[in-house]
C-alpha cells in the first residue's frame, strides 16, 4: 500500500511540471507573435511615412495593419491606456477591445527645424487556460523612428 500512496504523489508530480511547461511554452508563442504583430504595426506606420490615427478607414497605414491582423489570425484585445486610440480587428477606433493602440507625439524643434512626430504602439497578449479564461492580459510596447512628414 505504500508504494501505491508513492506512486500516485510522483505522477501529481509528473502532471503538475508538465502543466506548468505548457503554460510556459503558451506564454511564450503568445509573447512571440504579439511582438511580430508589434514589429509590422510599425513598419506599415514608417513605410507610409505617419498615420491618420482620427480617420483610419482612410489612412493606408492602419488599412495594411487591419490585412495583416486578418491573415495572421491574431484576436488578443485588451483596454488601451489612456492618451492612446484604438484600434479593433476591423480597422474601427474602439477603445475597450481593442486589438492594437496608437500615440502619436510630436516633438517640438527650433523654428528652422519641422516639427517631427513618432508612434507608439501598443499590442496585447495573454495567458489563457481553458477552465479559468484569461488569467493575465501582458502588453508589448514599441515606438517608430522619428517622421517627418510635410
Amino acid at each position: 500500500m505504500r508504494e501505491a500512496i508513492g506512486g500516485t504523489w510522483l505522477f501529481q508530480i509528473v502532471i503538475i511540471f508538465v502543466l506548468l511547461f505548457t503554460g510556459f511554452m503558451c506564454l511564450t508563442i503568445n509573447h512571440s507573435k504579439a511582438f511580430n504583430v508589434k514589429n509590422t504595426i510599425i513598419k506599415a506606420i514608417e513605410r507610409e511615412e505617419g498615420a491618420d490615427l482620427n480617420n483610419p478607414n482612410q489612412d493606408p497605414a492602419i488599412r495594411r495593419i487591419v490585412s495583416y491582423l486578418r491573415e495572421a489570425s491574431y484576436r488578443t484585445t485588451g483596454n488601451c491606456p489612456n492618451g492612446y486610440i484604438g484600434y479593433n480587428r476591423d480597422g474601427l477606433i474602439d477603445s475597450r477591445n481593442s486589438a492594437f493602440c496608437i500615440q502619436k507625439t510630436v516633438t517640438k524643434n527650433s523654428n528652422d527645424l519641422p516639427d517631427m512626430s513618432y508612434y507608439r504602439v501598443v499590442v496585447f497578449y495573454q495567458l489563457d487556460l481553458p477552465i479559468f479564461n484569461e488569467v493575465f492580459n501582458f502588453t508589448v510596447t514599441g515606438d517608430t523612428r522619428l517622421i517627418n512628414k510635410s
